[in-house]
């Protein structure tokens, strides 16, 4: 049998960096194609409506096969941020 003797600095290093890497892996990326619950979720909305008007408008990218309907998330995230407003107001 081997030993293998680390100092306590590079054993603690080694250590963060297995942290990091398992996090990695571990976190998920976000799915593209989201469900109209999900889709209204990100939006901030409760109403089936509002997002068959944004769809209907052509402000938001969609996909349906039959009556399966999923949103496309990175068209929502463009939507808000087109529609961010700065204030102007003046703090006194």
């Amino acid at each position: 049998m081997k030993i293998i003797v680390f100092e306590k600095e590079a054993y603690y290093k080694m250590l963060e960096e297995f942290k990091k890497l398992i996090k990695d892996v571990a976190t998920p990326e976000p799915k593209e194609w989201l469900s109209p619950n999900e889709a209204k979720n990100l939006l901030g909305f409760r109403s089936k409506s509002k997002l068959q008007q944004l769809r209907d408008y052509g402000e938001i990218v969609f996909s349906q096969h039959g009556r399966v309907i999923r949103y496309s998330r990175s068209s929502i995230i463009s939507f808000l941020e087109k529609h961010i407003i700065k204030s102007h107001r003046k703090n006194y």
